[in-house]
């Protein structure tokens, strides 16, 4: 008896602890590991809380998607880049009321870390590690070279020259199988050019001036020379490259370290400070800092924990990874915590955050900016596009006027009432549409008293259809005439999402790539799958192998498909090429001057390559109703055109096709509707290459409707234009679909024989 009271009160006990979430982005399983550890012993010291851990890369969205459902977690890793946005939109609490009734002494961190996490004189996050910026660098590479290791008498010439001794002697002539460097990043390079993106004084972007003209072209100028072509880093990253000895060295991240520690082997390898610039030495700051919600339920609870991770004694848990350098000044000198070989110059990063500098000011338009302008431009210059002075003043001319309408956006949010809720004004508006559909309900089943009886039987029915299908769509209509964020009430703006749009040069390019896309490929798709059906309807031996075989990819995964396509069209490495140079057909190419598609890296062939894909993926549903509807052909009709003579030509196109039509006039209206919401495919394919970061690149070449609205919608949190271009889309395909309706009349033949 006693055994059960016992176990009774623990339960009981167990069942009071009060549950917060904290939410990262370190996914690494290293990092996990530490993180439960350190969780466990404050789990332990706080009997009375319990932990649940949510590690993914794309913790922001999610903090902010389930922010604007009002139950955000409670804790949240973050970095500057997302402090504006999060702060301005009031989602996080400032700290400094906390700091100040615990005492908590923030002396103990780098003064950098805890500037970098304020927001207009407010501390937001608690300061955890920060990164810097130094050369990686293969010592048996520099050593087969004869080439003397880096030090801190370096500069950018110094460094161009060593590349270039490096990627000489190390490869064989004619060919380039390794490296002397990689391309620099473009904020570092200006940085060290005294360059600043954000000019304080006059609260403006000027980055058009010759210095960052030169700073650009250095790093420009090591592509496909010192460093490899976009083409050639298809598919890899710097740390692939650099573990993998094709690269001597290059420009990294104190994040970086632990991989290099776990797998470079007998690889000597070490760290040395970035070069020396025009304007000094200078590398990018990053820091990483534990936030609060301002809506979470357990405030208190979430405090305690974020108090005791960035606290001496819970980064003791986090430092020995060496993920980054603690932001407590005790940890990072001490051997245990960082300061330790490998590398033997470790102490770099230690002294790197005297010259570390954070380019972007914590301000919401950032990210955006950073997304739809920056990274843009400079794509194009990389791809040769344009060029770096006209790219600039694409910058300061973008930049400038997307901080103008976010200041006149933010001067409209000021009027808001802070206890607005958006969540709750949604669903009152769907309470609204359900009310009105149960008076119209009402209102029909008055003339007949025998209609109740059936609005009873499909009542449930109609309550989901007006709830979750009806309601949404209203919906969705209503907020594509208001600016909304998700996480505040929607303003209501007329038709200016609409007029914006007009305007937009991504949303007018998307909706021409779609246009092109749909062009190309339904024609292709469907004239493939017919021929694909004609020659399947055979009756021989494996017959139905093939068409099992055919049809797979319309029973594969999507992602799945597109990774493999992806890796197919790799321009060095993938096996489309490799047919190619197998048949030499770059030779023959050499002759006209022209060089080996790039494929998805390349902005004249990455549409192509989309288009390739989608046609071999999208064969076999179309294939199986064209097959379906040839075995209902009777065969009396292929008898009376034997005997009038008709040769095999004649018999397809008098009789298969016009018999056929309703199948075709099917798949056409299908393929015309799949075609313009594609989204799987180029999502997949374009992320995260040599060329671009976003999906839709290189240079917006593979940017498709769909995927812009998502971008929109999801990523930029404008889920106001978002909606307006569902209902663009809804009306171009309504029209399509409706013009096709009319034009069939005169060639669709449902006569039954």
């Amino acid at each position: 008896m006693s055994c059960f009271l016992v176990l009774l009160c623990a339960s009981f006990a167990h069942a009071e602890r009060t549950p917060i979430r904290y939410l990262t982005f370190e996914t690494s399983y290293q990092q996990v590991d530490l993180l439960r550890k350190m969780i466990a012993e404050f789990e332990r010291q706080n009997p009375d809380i319990k932990v649940n851990l949510e590690a993914t890369p794309d913790a922001t969205r999610i903090f902010m998607t389930d922010a604007a459902a009002g139950t955000p977690p409670d804790v949240m890793y973050i970095g500057p880049e997302n402090l504006g946005q999060l702060v301005e939109k009031r989602i996080v609490q400032p700290l400094d009321p906390l700091v100040a009734r615990d005492n908590v002494d923030m002396s103990i961190y780098y003064p950098q870390t805890v500037e970098a996490l304020n927001f207009d004189g407010s501390l937001y996050a608690m300061p955890i590690h920060y990164s810097t910026d130094n050369i990686f660098y293969n010592k048996d590479l520099f050593d087969r070279a004869g080439v003397p290791y880096p030090d801190e008498t370096w500069d950018w010439e110094t460094y161009r020259d060593a590349a270039t001794t490096l990627t000489e002697k190390l490869n064989s002539p004619g060919r380039k199988d390794i490296y002397g460097c990689l391309t620099v990043d473009q904020l570092l390079m200006l940085a060290s050019y005294g360059v600043q993106v954000w000019d304080q004084e006059t609260s403006s972007i000027t980055v058009n001036t010759p210095a960052a003209v030169a700073a650009l072209k250095y790093t420009t100028d090591l592509m496909g020379k010192q460093a490899p072509s976009t083409a050639q880093a298809m598919d890899t990253n710097d740390m692939q490259l650099f573990m993998n000895s094709k690269v001597a060295m290059y420009i990294g991240r104190t994040w970086q370290l632990p991989r290099f520690m776990e797998t470079m082997g007998d690889i000597r390898w070490d760290v040395a400070p970035v070069p020396i610039g025009p304007a000094g030495r200078a590398c990018i700051f990053a820091v990483g800092g534990n936030c609060i919600a301002k809506a979470s339920k357990h405030p208190e609870e979430a405090w305690r924990f974020a108090k005791f991770y960035t606290s001496v004694e819970g980064q003791k848990f986090m430092g020995l990874q060496k993920n980054c350098v603690p932001a407590i000044k005790e940890l990072s000198t001490d051997p245990t915590y960082f300061l330790s070989a490998p590398p033997d110059n470790i102490g770099m990063y230690l002294k790197a955050v005297e010259y570390a500098k954070i380019p972007f000011p914590n301000r919401s338009w950032q990210n955006e900016f950073q997304r739809n302008v920056w990274f843009p431009n400079l794509a194009l210059i990389k791809l040769g596009r344009l060029s770096i002075e006209q790219a600039l003043k694409n910058i300061d001319k973008d930049g400038n006027e997307l901080i103008v309408a976010y200041r006149a956006d933010q001067a409209q949010f000021a009027m808001i009432d802070e206890g607005t809720d958006s969540t709750v004004f949604i669903l009152r508006l769907m309470y609204v549409l359900m009310a009105l559909g149960l008076v119209t309900i009402l209102v029909v089943a008055r003339s007949n008293r025998r209609y109740w009886e059936g609005y009873a039987f499909v009542g449930v029915w109609i309550i989901g259809f007006i709830a979750f299908m009806l309601g949404p769509v209203i919906a969705s209509l209503y907020l594509s005439f208001c600016r909304y964020d998700l996480l505040t009430p929607p303003r209501w703006v007329g038709m200016a999402n609409f007029i914006e749009l007009m305007s937009d040069e991504i949303f007018l390019r998307s909706l021409i790539n779609t246009i092109y896309f749909a062009a190309v490929q339904v024609p292709l798709s469907l004239g493939f799958a017919l021929l694909l059906a004609v020659m399947l309807n055979n009756k021989l031996k494996g017959i139905y192998t093939f068409r099992a075989i055919y049809y797979l990819p319309a029973l594969t995964s999507g992602v799945a498909i597109a990774l493999l396509w992806r890796w197919i069209f790799n321009p060095e490495l993938g096996l489309f090429n490799s047919i190619l140079r197998f048949f030499q057909v770059d030779r023959l190419l050499a002759v006209f001057g022209v060089g080996m598609p790039e494929w998805l890296v390349s902005p004249t062939w990455a549409m192509p390559s989309i288009i390739i894909m989608s046609i071999w993926g999208g064969m076999g549903a179309s294939m199986l109703i064209y097959l379906a509807g040839l075995q209902g052909i009777p065969d009396q009709l292929y008898e009376a055109a034997d005997i009038d003579g008709a040769s095999k030509w004649q018999k397809f196109r008098n009789v298969t096709i016009p018999m056929l039509s309703p199948s075709i006039f099917f798949n056409l209206i299908m393929a015309v509707i799949g075609s313009f919401q594609v989204f799987t495919t180029v999502f997949v394919m374009t992320s995260n290459t040599a060329a671009s970061q976003e999906p839709g690149g290189p240079a917006n070449s593979t940017m498709v409707y769909v995927l812009y609205l998502y971008m929109k919608g999801f990523r930029d949190l404008y889920m106001g234009k978002a909606c307006a271009m569902a209902w663009i889309l809804f009306v171009i395909i309504l029209a399509l679909t409706l013009l096709n309706t009319h034009f069939s009349k005169k060639w669709v033949h449902y006569d039954q024989v």
